[in-house]
């Protein structure tokens, strides 16, 4: 009987933690925190039920004691400490698609979709850890009523709704919206960029008034970051549903030229296409497009400099045997300048700004701090200053140049951001779309009926210049984003 006692102790340690990784990486459907905390009760009835029956063996009972102590911690910081639970970040064969934007779900099912939001901002966002704002707990009152009274309400009015509480956070990586499998494009947008025009009005309403009419509706920290959310909207059909037009009454878009010209070309539904036949109708090489590598170089040796592009912060192999390449030609080539060009890179991991670093000759360099919310704990974390292990057989004591845009997004501002606060290099182009004292580091989640994309940021960031009280990292040489590579050029020919 002690055996058995023993054993199912034993079982049920293994069964409480396993449900931490199983949770992270393994089932693709959700269960509560509770189920841990029930877990555990039971790990602790069995240790007890050992324990009453076993009156001799110390070790024994040591062993169980240690690992039913073990088994509870881990089991209640893995489940209600951990920003990742029930997160679709890592797990495998994830379908990360919405229903159709026009898809309907009942009333019922649209509350159960905003309660589920809710609880995750409370448990995960740095700026709920003390309670949710007043603001933030009105605004969620305004649309559970709203939704009450519908019968039925559509996915993407479902986003709109629940982005009306998460915009007042003003933090652009916290946000629900539609990832739809069929997303369709205006099938004359690339036509008209080409043509040299841009959309400066929407069935008569300005972009500048639609900016301020849809500004609860979108999670951005800088108005540039509004805008490129806006600017994807209003060519896709999702998008101008989501921004209240009717589109079986046609679309009217107001094209305006650089010298001035306009003109008005009216849409309807069967002018937007799925990418593939948007990309057929255009002439849009789509094998060439999905086989660019992320990262790649060119040496202009007439010119003196090195480019590096760089469209999304990932830090792979791939990425550090690039630049090492890069700058071994450098070295061999005594190039004397390097641009990076980060104009079209939303983010991902901030080590490649690290590695990059590695390449030049400083000691050390400010960084920030952050602080990490793990549920009812809040981490303070780092000194703010980070040691540079140089690659000393490389070093690059010329010119760095990177160009950006409000495109140019969390990690990738965070690169734009060491550069600038340690004097590393001139900026050209426009301020990155979002604030260095912001927050990042994202748990990603589905909503159950919707299936609407959810991200919420786990951590704060503090900028790496504490006495810099610029709200983005502004450029030194400022220009639209498509000039900063004449602009460059521009400025080594007058070297």
């Amino acid at each position: 009987m002690r055996k058995r006692y023993f054993l199912l102790s034993i079982l049920f340690d293994i069964m409480a933690v396993s449900l931490i990784p199983a949770n992270l990486l393994l089932i693709n459907f959700n269960f509560p925190e509770l189920v841990c905390a029930i877990a555990s009760l039971m790990v602790i009835v069995f240790s007890v039920l050992f324990l009453v029956k076993d009156r001799s063996k110390k070790t024994a009972k040591a062993i169980v004691n240690v690992l039913a102590l073990f088994t509870v911690v881990v089991s209640i910081f893995g489940s209600y400490c951990n920003p990742y639970w029930n997160s679709i970040s890592s797990r495998k064969d994830v379908n990360y698609y919405s229903k159709s934007y026009n898809y309907q779900i009942s009333s019922d099912e649209a509350k159960e979709d905003l309660k589920y939001a809710m609880k995750y901002l409370r448990k995960l966002h740095p700026a709920l850890y003390k309670g949710v704002p007043d603001d933030i707990s009105r605004q969620y009152e305004i649309v559970k009523k709203r939704i009450e009274q519908w019968d039925e309400i559509s996915v993407n009015e479902l986003a709109k709704e629940t982005e009306s509480i998460f915009s007042i956070l003003k933090d652009g990586h916290t946000f629900v919206t539609g990832n739809y499998e069929d997303r369709k494009i205006m099938k004359y947008y690339h036509k008209w960029i080409y043509e040299g025009y841009e959309i400066t009005a929407v069935n008569g309403i300005s972009i500048d008034e639609l900016l301020k009419q849809m500004s609860g509706y979108y999670s951005f920290e800088a108005t540039s970051w509004e805008y490129e959310l806006l600017s994807d909207d209003i060519v896709t059909e999702a998008g101008i549903d989501y921004l209240g037009f009717d589109i079986d009454d046609g679309v009217e878009y107001t094209l305006t030229s650089a010298d001035g010209r306009t003109r008005i070309e009216t849409c309807y539904l069967n002018d937007f296409l799925p990418w593939d036949e948007y990309a057929e109708f255009n002439d849009i090489d789509n094998a060439k497009t999905s086989e660019r590598s992320f990262v790649n170089y060119e040496i202009d040796t007439e010119k003196d400099i090195a480019i590096l592009r760089l469209d999304q912060c990932k830090y792979n192999d791939e990425y550090v045997s690039c630049v090492r390449r890069m700058f071994e030609e450098i070295k061999d080539k005594g190039i004397g300048n390097v641009a990076v060009d980060l104009r079209y890179n939303g983010g991902g991991s901030s080590l490649v700004a690290n590695e990059f670093i590695r390449y030049l000759d400083v000691d050390s360099y400010k960084v920030g701090s952050m602080g990490w919310r793990l549920g009812f704990i809040y981490l303070k974390i780092g000194s703010g200053i980070s040691k540079n292990e140089k690659y000393k057989d490389l070093l690059f004591s010329g010119n760095l140049y990177l160009l950006t845009s409000a495109r140019t997004f969390s990690s990738a501002m965070m690169f734009a951001q060491f550069v600038k606060d340690n004097n590393l290099g001139t900026i050209i182009g426009e301020a990155p779309g979002n604030d260095p004292n912001g927050y990042g580091e994202i748990a990603v989640f589905k909503l159950p009926n919707s299936q609407l994309y959810m991200q919420i940021s786990t951590k704060r960031f503090y900028r790496a210049d504490k006495e810099c009280t610029d709200d983005l990292v502004y450029p030194d040489i400022e220009c639209k984003s498509e000039l900063a590579m004449e602009k460059l050029y521009k400025l080594l020919n007058e070297k």
